[in-house]
């Protein structure tokens, strides 16, 4: 009998374990279920900044405060991270601090309605790290980074007073590029040369910039030889704001080109057909041809791909460019 009354407890305990094991799941899994956007808070982006790290959002419900930790939901999906840094009557400015989807960022503009998480967001589901929200990903480095007076210096700032189109001050660049040098014949040609810049912001809008690239052509200045071509410049520019967070910068400038072909002008013994002397005086000549001293001119135009990432082109009597940026 008591064996009997033991089997059909622990059966009986077994039995309420899973039991309450599959209502437990089943909670868990409708609480997820019915936690849907629909019943978040809505609210609207107003103004979104140049650099698209910092928004003013409408506080309509009260939901979030200053410090509080919020994401950003677009078409039911997790968008981005943020920290409210400032709220006063009925607006918030809030800083992005990290990216869930790049393309759902992207999409972020005045007058654009977003949900709010305010918390813990991970009822919401599994957020997906993909290798470019990796990248893009902007995390604060120190806990007073949330409330010191940077932290809305974008042009959102609900104090904002700065004149600074892009807030940063320094840049720098990484391109592709054709640069004018000469041909065997002493014609024009245009070269691929690689070169990389730096930008400094020492001023509002006015920046400083220097410059380095360097290529080689072949069979310069006569078949057989190379010669390498260095090329050093430095630029004043002036940012104006254009469409499409996008920023036009005319400049001024000095560059300095350099030519060596160490072989130039010597008579090689080894070579069957020896050069005349006017021959080896004209292979000197053409590389001395390369070299420039020259003031220069042009437009640099950046084009932000996300926060801290520009696309830029320039177009000048110095060179012709295509490159990344990165600013800092």
């Amino acid at each position: 009998m008591k064996r009997n009354l033991f089997i059909l407890l622990t059966f009986f305990l077994i039995s309420q374990s899973i039991f309450a094991q599959s209502v437990i799941e089943d909670f868990s899994q409708d609480s997820e279920s019915n936690q849907l956007a629909s019943e978040l808070v809505t609210e609207k982006i107003t103004s979104v900044s140049n650099s698209k790290r910092t928004y003013i959002i409408t506080n309509e419900n009260q939901s979030f405060n200053k410090g509080d930790f919020i994401t950003l939901v677009l078409a039911n999906k997790l968008a981005a991270r943020a920290i409210v840094a400032k709220s006063v009557n009925n607006l918030a400015g809030i800083k992005i601090i990290k990216i869930y989807s790049l393309d759902l960022f992207k999409s972020f503009r005045p007058e654009l309605e977003v949900q709010i998480i305010r918390g813990d967001d991970s009822f919401f589901g599994a957020k997906k790290e993909t290798e470019e929200s990796k990248e893009d990903a902007n995390l604060l480095k120190e806990e007073e980074d949330l409330y010191n007076g940077t932290l809305l210096e974008d042009d959102l700032s609900l104090d904002e007073k700065t004149n600074r189109k892009i807030k940063t001050d320094n840049i720098v660049s990484l391109n592709v590029g054709l640069i004018e040098g000469l041909n065997n014949d002493g014609s024009t040609q245009r070269y691929t040369h690689l070169n990389g810049m730096w930008m400094y912001q020492f001023d509002d809008n006015i920046w400083a910039e220097i410059g380095y690239g360097q290529n080689l052509i072949n069979d310069y200045p006569t078949p057989g030889l190379d010669t390498k071509m260095t090329n050093l410049f430095v630029r004043a520019k002036y940012t104006i704001s254009a469409p499409f967070f996008s920023y036009v910068q005319p400049y001024l400038g000095f560059q300095m080109i350099n030519a060596s072909s160490p072989q130039a002008g010597v008579d090689d013994p080894n070579d069957s057909i020896t050069p005349t002397q006017p021959q080896l005086d004209n292979e000197i000549q053409l590389v001395e041809d390369l070299k420039k001293r020259q003031v220069i001119f042009g437009v640099t135009v950046l084009k932000r791909l996300v926060p801290g990432w520009f696309i830029r082109a320039d177009l000048g009597s110095d060179i012709m460019n295509l490159g990344f940026s990165l600013e800092f």
